[in-house]
């Protein structure tokens, strides 16, 4: 299953709205309530949610009583979130969009990229960069940003690595392993109906590259912004540690 000539262009194929039968999608209210932890927000905040898939923290959010945008590439996703929204009675904005296009200006408290929200996903380093400048130009001066992404030190350190997710109607097949040339995470996932065979579907590819603290620090400074905190997935303060398969990171702008 090990993942092959990548797609360029594989980020606009491998999240369906099917995706959210996941076992790691059912943990919307808990990953919120993480977040908001980590930011310590007051409530009346603005917030972008990128990479926001079927809205489901975005959804997440308005309940609570933020004002939301979320922004997502796959058109069968927005109008999810946007159906969802709708059944829910809740006032949200769905934008279907590369998140490169993206033309805000220092409109947002709050930027989040949780479950990486497509950070890393793009053609090349100078294409990814991209994304931070969106995010620097969509906030307000001191406004932060909540990057979740996969632990650099953890993929040096443990792949290649086979596993699977259990949940309750959806087992996730997974092969992944460190591309050190190009400090890519690549691989392939298999989305399996509970009882069915992992052998009937195709694997789905993916590539994203990953970043250590020292660079995410120089990528923020150059967008002009500043790292402030790193968390552990407990959503404690900490330096990455290599037992850790992903790390938050928060960035303020200047």
């Amino acid at each position: 299953m090990m993942a092959r000539n990548v797609p360029d262009d594989w980020y606009r194929f491998a999240y369906p709205p099917e995706m959210v039968k996941l076992p790691w999608a059912q943990k919307t209210v808990s990953e919120v309530e993480r977040a908001i932890g980590m930011l310590k927000p007051t409530g009346d905040e603005r917030i972008l949610d990128l990479g926001c898939g079927t809205g489901r923290h975005a959804l997440e959010l308005v309940r609570r009583g933020f004002s939301v945008v979320g922004v997502e590439l796959l058109e069968a996703n927005v109008a999810v979130a946007e159906r969802d929204a709708e059944e829910a009675g809740l006032d949200v904005e769905f934008i279907q969009a590369d998140l490169r296009d993206l033309e805000f200006e220092d409109e947002f408290d709050i930027v989040l990229s949780l479950n990486d929200g497509a950070i890393g996903y793009f053609e090349s380093d100078a294409e990814n960069v991209k994304t931070f400048n969106v995010i620097s130009a969509a906030l307000k001066d001191s406004g932060q940003h909540l990057l979740q992404i996969a632990n650099v030190l953890h993929a040096e350190t443990h792949m290649p690595a086979k596993g699977s997710i259990a949940g309750p109607e959806v087992i996730e097949v997974i092969d992944h392993h460190w591309n050190s040339e190009t400090r890519c995470l690549e691989g392939t996932t298999i989305s399996v109906p509970v009882g069915e065979a992992p052998e009937q579907f195709d694997p789905i590819p993916f590539r994203k590259r990953l970043y250590s603290v020292a660079e995410l620090k120089e990528i923020y400074g150059s967008v002009g912004m500043t790292l402030t905190n790193v968390f552990q997935g407990s959503g404690n303060r900490g330096k990455p540690k290599a037992k850790q398969y992903e790390v938050f990171i928060e960035a303020r702008k200047q």
